[in-house]
């Protein structure tokens, strides 16, 4: 039986990590032995009961300092192939395996590296230096859309058949049935990390020019929040906007909701807009990242160009005065982006 490593910072709420969560459910448990390796347990957003996974807790906060648990860790495995997300743990992960034979390497970028660029900490910018040098390591580097892939073939110059496009997966969610006694209101939900690249500030306004009876629950947490509810008191608008704080149940909270907005300056593939889509619930997005790859305009929501807020405003009107048909939206996100089906595409990396 071969073994399949899946490394990743933590189980926390994160994109990347869920990605990777469910994909190691997802592998032939007859053909693989899957270990998923947290360079912090600390953090439990997902369950590490899994059954046929094994789940390794490094105890390491700072990535920096995992180098030689993860050396030594691979070499006593001696893994069939590794897979590893986000940049600074892909480059760690390199790192690596240039003093270790894997059969198979293979790594997922979590960012559009064009759109990111803007936002890189000074640590950002030291990891972006080293991307183009340890590419060459990774038999195959996986991109969540075509747009993605794009970026990452200009800026680093990394083959094209070295990057596969393949998108994140989505589960099977219930719909909840929504609060009957809140039935005057439209309620708007955002999900994101409270920080400037997810542009949540600029709903504000948007939403002080909406009518009295559209509502705005924000759930996330970041370096915003304290600045968010200021700006919401100083626009008087603490009446119809609540902020939940992080939450574990997405999609069952958006079921809650008449309408997701996704307000972000830059993304890979929006995680939150599949959540949504997966219980039925249409989406108002900024053009960013993979949306074009999911919102299907006037199916399933509607995609709005980047920075028009006035646009964002009357499609989150027209959004809410129409009907939508949820059980097509969704079977149609089912259809396309079924955990089966992406965890197949990964697999295949591996043939």
């Amino acid at each position: 039986m071969k073994k399949v490593f899946l490394i990743i910072a933590s189980l926390g709420a994160g994109g990347s990590e869920r990605v990777f969560w469910l994909l190691s459910q997802y592998f032939d448990k007859s053909k693989y032995k899957v270990t998923v390796v947290l360079l912090d347990g600390r953090q439990q957003s997902f369950s590490s009961d899994v059954e046929g996974v094994e789940f390794i807790d490094l105890k390491t906060i700072k990535a920096s300092k995992a180098f030689f648990k993860i050396y030594h860790l691979l070499r006593s495995e001696k893994p069939y192939a590794v897979f590893s997300t986000t940049d600074h743990i892909n480059i760690l992960t390199a790192m690596v395996a240039c003093f270790l034979p894997i059969p198979k390497l293979i790594c997922r970028a979590s960012n559009n590296p064009h759109q990111m660029k803007k936002y890189y900490d000074y640590k950002s910018r030291f990891y972006n230096l080293f991307t183009r040098f340890f590419a060459l390591r990774f038999d195959f580097i996986v991109c969540q859309s075509y747009e993605m892939k794009k970026s990452m073939n200009a800026l680093y110059g990394i083959r094209k058949t070295k990057l596969k496009v393949i998108p994140n997966p989505v589960l099977y969610t219930p719909v909840v049935k929504k609060d009957s006694s809140v039935v005057d209101k439209k309620r708007l939900i955002i999900v994101a990390r409270l920080s400037e690249e997810k542009g949540v500030c600029r709903l504000l306004p948007v939403m002080q020019e909406l009518p009295d009876n559209y509502v705005l629950t924000i759930a996330g947490d970041g370096p915003l929040m304290a600045g968010l509810k200021a700006e919401v008191s100083l626009r008087k608008l603490e009446s119809r906007v609540t902020f939940l704080g992080r939450i574990t149940n997405v999609p069952s909270r958006i079921a809650q909701h008449d309408l997701l907005l996704l307000s972000s300056f830059t993304e890979g593939f929006p995680n939150v807009i599949l959540e949504a889509l997966s219980v039925g619930v249409p989406v108002v997005t900024f053009r960013v990242g993979g949306v074009d790859d999911i919102v299907r305009n006037g199916f399933n929501g509607f995609i709005v160009k980047q920075g028009d807020l006035l646009s964002f405003k009357n499609q989150i009107i027209h959004a809410c005065s129409r009907s939508w048909s949820h059980d097509a939206i969704k079977a149609d996100i089912s259809s396309r982006f079924d955990l089966n089906k992406i965890g197949k595409a990964y697999e295949n990396l591996l043939l």
